[in-house]
């Protein structure tokens, strides 16, 4: 076949690349690098190549191939990679490679291990493992992962791969993934894998003319004429493959290669492949053919039991056909068999009739197994067979999906699931196949769920059975931006015989009521009857009945005493059977209803009870809803830099989750908003974060108020003032459900009356004051009175410096410094204006200092040209100190300095070790420390402006 110099004819320059891609990673800089080109064309010899560059620099080579029979073998690729490595670890190298996050991967390498419960998110948490198994196995040797053919891998690998690809670019980690031209019906995951702008993609090309006859001489036994090589090369198009074909037809034709026989050499397509495998099998012997369609009906890496006995033949009969199909090049040099490729599977495999195909599948399932062969194996075969019907065939699938769910492949589960409710079943079996179905589809992110769970409800003649069926399809419509439909599913369910389950729907439709408008209004009688017990919550039940007490009183704008007391009794009291909590959104509605109340230390506690735990267990959706949830606390507290780092993560991780709508980008995305206006960005910034909004905005979510008053400011940014206004006079059509009543929840009307004196409307302006000022008093929580205040005394036609001055005292007394720092230099401006310049100069020096502790960039630079106009100069130094930390830099210092390594940083924040490595150097620069306990010294919290 010729020494591998010749194979690689005309790759010179790709093969500069891979050496390339080689050099960075192994010195820390992975790089994806995808080789694409047509069947045949050479791309499994340039894997080849690259392996050997990375051996010979050193690095860990792990390799996997994609087979189309194995499509469905959840992880059947990654098991590949790291199976014979994990295989053949001692203890102590195992438990090393899967530690911290990694041992979210065991369940994937060990049958022992427990399996996800199917309630939890279902990809991520493995995917997450993964990643951190790859980053541990390269802090001991960098590590190079090649999969050929991964057009046919299975699709969580391909969620895998993509996921690792996105996250190489300090890691020491080479990613090379061979895959055929791509089509129009290519899996997204590979879609988007190729699509990476990382990604150095390798196109293959024919070769050329002049290389072909090279090759040919090479190959054959003396010289080629250019113009027989001219005909090669136009009949093969430069394939190599075809080309090596080609050749050996030819030489058992005892064609010579000389100008005179190119009119004998044709064209060579894929039949004349498969006509040209197919004599070559007959001549080697009349069984060889048989063995070869077996083994292209099982799948690569057949064992010789399975092939002979599918072939009808006994072992010793098959070894030795096996052996004459090596040395002739049909099977590679593996220990079980494979085909030497893909090509010459695919033309066994289709000169088996189309009618035949899904028989001999059958007979493979069948035999598979009588021999205990695994589940997904069998199942495998199920899926392309044809008139299965014995009773095993439905308990190997359902096997086959439950073991599939278990380590995180839904879609996978998905299909074992959809070939089982093919088969014939009475109404009831089909109704449990269709929930199972259903719940596979909902964790994959699958839109055809609801319908199936749809249908699942109304097919289920158990009460019980129905009700649990009901609220995953409830859930899942809640999350997905169908609120109203969920509450109206549970609202019409007979009742369920177990209390428990009944207790299950009432949670459910009453955490609707926290999250439509529409819901909200459905359920307006039964949320009028509820009762305060004027007892502790004892079940999950009577703790979301006391949080939806809090919020409907919180929208009746109600004392703010009497709204902590209701939540108090929400969480898990001295007599309560366990310490469980509520799950959002009735705790995230508690911890926001205590952020309004300016209780931050609390709703972050309920934050950090959530987010903590959803690290552990890489729950995406938990965490990425605890973090949304903090992020805003952090806002109203005045800590920018806190609120990004929160918002932005939030925001990243909401596009990883695949079974929900936008509908949780909202949240993050409007803190992220409103920093954005109170640190100045550019024009462009702003209009790019008002498209973004735009996109995502749902009016029928309950906390839309959030992203349309921070639409609001984006605009007013942008100096478009009355289409802000426009956006906040919105709020006046808004249904009472969305709390446009409690100025603490949302202060649109302080936002709407600035604005209206902005643009020469002051009567108006001083009405919406006044009357969120009387709203705010009413509840008395100090951050929404003093914001109060604030607009009223701004809207008259001079500033009232004593309302002012009540606003700075009110605001005093708040946790709320942001706000407290805007009306202290307000407060200040005004006395410059009264003609009290040198009194002046202390609150606006006061609140210029606060602004910048908080990193309100556009606050600070007012208050800096208000003092100038007193004669006081003030340089717009750059931040210094804790305050110039960006906000991922800020995040990484509070857990170093808890004592987290390095390690358990970069993985609780998703991030890679090298990151975390960047951002401590940068860290230790701007606050002129070397050490974490210096770090904790720094980053105590601020003692309030009280």
């Amino acid at each position: 076949m010729g020494s591998l110099g010749d194979r690689l004819l005309e790759r010179e320059l790709e093969t500069a690349h891979l050496q390339r891609a080689v050099d960075h990673s192994w010195h820390g800089v992975g790089r994806l690098v995808v080789i694409e080109g047509s069947a045949g064309i050479g791309k499994t010899t340039l894997v080849g190549a690259a392996r050997e560059l990375a051996r010979a620099a050193g690095m860990n080579v792990r390799s996997a191939r994609g087979s189309e029979l194995e499509q469905s073998f959840a992880f059947g690729v990654v098991r590949q990679l790291f199976d014979p490595l994990l295989a053949t670890a001692n203890d102590a190298q195992r438990g090393e490679w899967l530690s911290g996050a990694a041992e979210l991967a065991v369940p994937l390498f060990d049958a022992r291990a427990p399996l996800l419960e199917t309630g939890e998110d279902s990809v991520y948490p493995r995917l997450h493992g993964l990643y951190w198994m790859c980053c541990n196995l390269a802090r001991q040797q960098p590590l190079a992962l090649y999969v050929d053919d991964a057009h046919w891998a299975d699709e969580p690998s391909l969620a895998f791969l993509g996921f690792l690809a996105r996250r190489l670019d300090e890691l020491p980690i080479l990613l090379v993934v061979a895959v055929r031209s791509m089509a129009a019906n290519a899996p997204g995951t590979l879609a988007a894998l190729l699509a990476d702008s990382a990604a150095r993609v390798l196109t293959l090309r024919g070769l050329s003319a002049d290389a072909v006859q090279r090759l040919l001489t090479t190959e054959g036994d003396g010289q080629v004429e250019a113009p027989f090589a001219l005909a090669c090369h136009d009949a093969t198009g430069g394939n190599p493959f075809l080309l090596r074909e080609l050749v050996k037809e030819l030489d058992e034709a005892r064609i010579a290669p000389v100008a005179a026989n190119t009119a004998q050499v044709g064209s060579l397509g894929a039949q004349r492949v498969a006509d040209a495998v197919l004599r070559r099998l007959a001549r080697l012997s009349p069984g060889a053919p048989a063995l070869a369609r077996a083994v292209a009906i099982l799948g690569d890496e057949a064992s010789i039991a399975n092939a002979a006995a599918l072939a009808g033949m006994d072992q010793q009969t098959a070894l030795e056909l096996a052996g004459a199909m090596r040395a002739g090049e049909l099977f590679g040099d593996a220990v079980r068999l494979t085909f030497a490729h893909p090509i010459i599977r695919s033309a066994t495999y289709h000169n088996i009739l189309p009618a035949e195909r899904p028989v001999r599948h059958a007979q493979a399932a069948a035999l598979l197994y009588e021999r205990g062969a695994p589940a997904e194996q069998v199942a495998a075969q199920i899926l392309l067979a044809d008139g299965v019907a014995e009773p095993w065939v439905l308990g190997q699938l359902l096997l086959a999906a439950a073991s599939a769910l278990g380590m995180g492949a839904p879609r996978s589960a998905a299909a074992y699931l959809r070939r089982a409710l093919a088969l014939e079943q009475g109404q009831s079996d089909r109704a449990v196949l269709l929930a199972r179905l259903g719940h596979a589809e909902v964790l994959a992110g699958l839109p055809e769920a609801a319908d199936h769970l749809e249908e699942a409800v109304a097919l289920t003649s158990d009460p019980d059975e129905r009700t649990r069926v009901a609220i995953i399809l409830a859930q899942l419509l809640k999350y997905t931006g169908r609120v109203p439909r969920a509450v109206e599913l549970l609202s019409g369910l007979p009742p369920a015989t177990d209390p428990t389950l009944r207790e299950r729907v009432e949670t459910e439709m009453l955490s609707g009521a926290l999250m439509s408008a529409t819901a909200h209004e459905r359920l307006a009688e039964r949320l009028e009857q509820l009762e305060d017990r004027r007892a502790h919550a004892r079940s999950e039940r009577e703790r979301i009945e006391l949080v939806v007490l809090a919020f409907e009183r919180m929208n009746a704008n109600r004392p703010k005493g009497e709204l902590l007391d209701l939540l108090a009794r929400a969480g898990p009291g001295p007599d309560s059977p366990d310490d469980r909590i509520l799950l959002p959104p009735a705790l995230m509605t508690a911890a926001a209803t205590l952020s309004y109340l300016d209780e931050f230390d609390q709703a972050e506690a309920i934050c950090r009870s959530v987010i903590e735990p959803s690290r552990r267990r890489g729950s995406l959706a938990s965490l990425l809803i605890g973090l949304a949830m903090r992020a805003q606390i952090a806002y109203r507290r005045g800590d920018l830099a806190e609120a990004l780092a929160d918002a932005e993560t939030a925001f990243r991780l909401a596009s990883e989750v695949a079974a929900v709508s936008t509908v949780l980008r909202l949240h993050p995305l409007a803190t992220i908003n409103y920093v954005a206006v109170e640190q100045e960005r550019s024009e462009f910034e702003l209009d790019e974060l008002l498209g973004i909004t735009d996109e995502s905005l749902n009016r029928d979510t309950l906390h839309v108020s959030l992203t349309l008053l921070s639409r609001a400011r984006l605009l007013l940014a942008l100096g478009r003032a009355q289409a802000a206004l426009d956006q906040l006079l919105e709020f006046t059509a808004l249904p009472r459900a969305f709390a446009t009543g409690a100025p603490a929840f949302i202060a649109w009307r302080s936002d709407a009356a600035l604005i209206m004196h902005q643009l020469g409307d002051r009567p108006g302006a001083l009405r919406l004051a006044r009357e969120e000022l009387e709203l705010a008093q009413a509840m008395g929580a100090a951050r929404s009175v003093g914001v109060a205040l604030r607009a009223f005394a701004l809207v008259h036609d001079k500033p009232a410096l004593d309302v002012l001055s009540e606003a700075v005292s009110v605001l005093e007394r708040s946790p709320a410094r942001l706000e407290y720092a805007r009306a202290v230099v307000d407060l200040g401006a005004a006395m410059r204006r009264a003609g009290e310049r040198s009194a002046s100069r202390a609150p606006l020096r006061e609140g210029h200092d606060l602004a910048v502790l908080c990193g309100a960039t556009h606050l600070a630079h007012r208050a800096r040209q208000e003092l100038a106009a007193t004669g006081l100069r003030v340089a717009p130094t750059g931040l210094q100190g804790v305050a110039a930390l960006t906000p991922s830099e800020r995040r990484v210092a509070e857990l170093a300095a808890q004592g987290l390594t390095n390690r358990d940083i970069a993985q609780s924040l998703f991030i890679t070790e090298k990151t975390v490595e960047t951002h401590l150097g940068h860290i230790y620069d701007k606050l002129d420390v070397r050490s974490r306990r210096k770090l904790g010294e720094l980053l105590e919290p601020a003692p309030s402006a009280a």
